[in-house]
């Protein structure tokens, strides 16, 4: 049934139902203290490193950094989407879910994703018992597919023919419309509706939650185009999917790396001979919205480009786009394949070690950047040098500030026999002029968050726009299982030192910690701030306000996976900052503090406005004025 879950049903679970009998039912827990701990279900653990907190009602991992509440843990061990989670919880509490009233927009969606379905099922049955199947089979075959992995990846058939699946599925005016829709027909100029994919291999593709919302379909021949994409469509998104990440999600509790490559053959291929951590890219280079939700599910990616020239010139164009998400915690690394060769072609002739030896020796994005523009050129020469240095320093300005930056000018120090402060100076003055990334651009001003999000989200209509602006902010992994936008790379959050005083707004994240429902005034917060961690501040407030009851295993469930959950993840680690009993008195303290430090920043902020002519002397005590008031 169509609708939203209520919000206070999510409550009404999370009361019911004690995370330390989910967990101990799934994994072996030992109670100490306070709390109960056991080995890292997530994780190669080696030791007791699990920790759940009973009063609290969240887990945590000292390990791998895992945290969250009672949705999250089901979702992440059980491997389900949000609603799944939802509907084992509520079986294991005896509750049937409400739902809000129906939304026909949602109505609607969904009627495409049971149509999607459907086809998926027709094309299935085709290579199992269609009477032209027998090429698909041959062609699968001499593939080395075998039945387990063409299973596990839906692989179908689309018969020759121009009616196969409308005749199946057109039956009224409603169903071909969806058809067109979804862009399983398509309609020639003189209004004659046909299927778009026939005579081919088909490929489902699927979301995030196992929903297919598109497919692909490869010729049995040498026909072209060879492969086929389904066109965009309200469901299907070119630039944000990826084929098969759905699916080594599954394969791969923990995703410690994860393969681009071009084509489903080559995921496929990959997967059969013991490789499930591939994914390809549907007609399109490698987007910034397709790093972003990689950068979410792995820590490392390895991008395979051909090796002869036309693969290296590929190369320097999508570096340009990963550069800007690189970090100490996200790698890119570039594997070059022999020429003539595809991860298809090449796993199969030379095997999963040889292969994976191939991957361990991939170049990290810093060595393929400078080697490519080294090749441009003579390095023997001091021009040559120069010139290298004038090539590298604005590809590398577009790295976020982190270790790895360091290390890359370091490198490039190195090779161009330059010293490293003349960089670090030039560098500088690079990165003054340069803007944000065209990809990092369209995020900022992306006002609008992902409609899967919205149709499952069970906020309440008079929260719709704080939650707006939660979810362009930061896309929690608990409610539906990605996650497509983040804290501003430009601002990276600062994560507590235990051996340093605790900043102000660290300080405020633990008293709300504690007990969130404590913040019933939530402050209005400006847009920017130079003060530490203030965007996870204002991105929290703004989840405070879209919340009637909020508690701790929402707040850590909703940021769970994200960097914000992280910090909060490590600030309720720590030991009590403040006593029980002063921690109201303090939060209010702590908040009078954070306004009169905004003031004063913006205080400053006009005064050096006004002395680069950016507003009048007259403006600039009348705003004064209106400050101190």
């Amino acid at each position: 049934m169509a609708g939203r879950i209520p919000n206070s049903f999510i409550e009404i679970l999370n009361d019911r139902i004690n995370l330390v009998d989910v967990v101990t039912a799934r994994v072996s827990l030992k109670k100490t203290g306070r709390e109960y701990s056991g080995r890292c279900p997530f994780h190669d653990d080696s030791s007791p490193s699990f920790s759940v907190n009973p009063d609290k009602q969240v887990y945590h991992c000292f390990g791998c950094g895992v945290s969250g509440g009672l949705i999250s843990f089901i979702m992440e061990f059980d491997r389900i989407d949000f609603i799944s989670a939802i509907e084992s919880l509520a079986s294991l509490a005896g509750l049937e879910i409400p739902r809000e009233a129906d939304d026909p927009e949602a109505t609607h969606r969904n009627s495409l994703y049971q149509l999607l379905e459907q086809a998926d099922q027709c094309f299935r049955t085709a290579l199992r018992s269609h009477a032209e199947r027998s090429r698909a089979v041959v062609y699968l075959k001499n593939r080395g597919l075998t039945g387990e992995v063409a299973h596990r990846f839906g692989v179908g058939f689309a018969p020759p023919g121009w009616r196969f699946l409308y005749d199946i599925l057109g039956s009224d005016n409603i169903h071909t419309k969806h058809l067109l829709e979804s862009g399983l027909t398509t309609r020639n100029s003189t209004g004659r509706e046909y299927d778009r994919f026939r005579d081919r291999i088909i490929f489902p593709i699927r979301d995030v939650r196992g929903r297919t919302i598109a497919f692909g379909g490869r010729v049995l021949d040498d026909s072209k185009p060879k492969y086929l994409n389904s066109p965009e469509t309200l469901l299907f998104h070119k630039s944000e999917t990826l084929y098969g990440l759905y699916e080594a999600r599954q394969a791969n509790r923990v995703l410690d790396r994860v393969i681009v490559v071009e084509g489903y053959m080559d995921v496929v291929a990959l997967a059969q001979h013991g490789i499930p951590f591939a994914v390809a890219t549907l007609g399109t280079a490698l987007t910034g919205q397709h790093l972003d939700r990689l950068s979410r599910q792995t820590a490392q990616v390895i991008v395979c480009f051909d090796g002869d020239q036309a693969g290296k010139k590929a190369a320097k164009r999508a570096l340009d786009t990963m550069l800007s998400f690189l970090s100490d915690e996200f790698s890119i690394r570039f594997l070059f394949l022999p020429d003539g060769q595809d991860p298809d072609s090449l796993v199969r002739a030379e095997g999963q070690a040889a292969f994976l030896a191939r991957l361990n020796q991939a170049l990290p994005a810093s060595e393929a950047l400078i080697q490519l523009l080294s090749e441009e050129v003579e390095l023997s020469k001091i021009d040559g040098r120069a010139r290298l240095t004038a090539l590298a320093l604005p590809k590398i300005a577009k790295v976020p500030t982190s270790i790895y930056k360091s290390l890359m000018l370091d490198t490039l120090a190195e090779m161009s026999g330059t010293r490293r402060r003349d960089l670090d100076l030039r560098l500088e003055e690079i990165s003054s002029i340069i803007p944000l990334t065209p990809d990092h651009q369209s995020q900022k001003n992306n006002k609008s968050p992902p409609t899967e999000y919205l149709e499952e989200s069970a906020v309440p209509e008079d929260h719709r726009s704080e939650q707006d602006e939660i979810d362009r902010l930061e896309m929690p992994m608990d409610w539906s299982g990605d996650a497509t936008n983040a804290v501003p790379k430009e601002a990276p959050l600062i994560m507590p030192d235990p051996k340093n005083p605790a900043p102000l707004i660290n300080r405020l994240l633990w008293l709300i910690l504690q007990n969130p429902c404590r913040m019933t005034n939530i402050p209005t917060l400006p847009s920017s701030s130079q003060l530490i961690n203030f965007q996870a501040l204002r991105i929290i407030c703004a989840w405070l306000s879209a919340t009637k009851k909020p508690t701790t295993p929402a707040l850590m469930g909703h940021f769970s996976g994200t960097e914000i959950g992280r910090l909060l993840s490590l600030l309720l680690r720590r030991e009590a900052l403040i006593p029980p009993d002063n921690q109201d008195k303090e939060l209010s303290d702590g908040l009078k503090q954070l306004n009169k430090q905004l003031i004063t920043e913006a205080m400053h902020q006009l005064a050096d406005d006004a002395r680069k002519g950016k507003i009048s002397a007259e403006d600039l005590q009348q705003a004064l004025a209106a400050h101190k008031n």
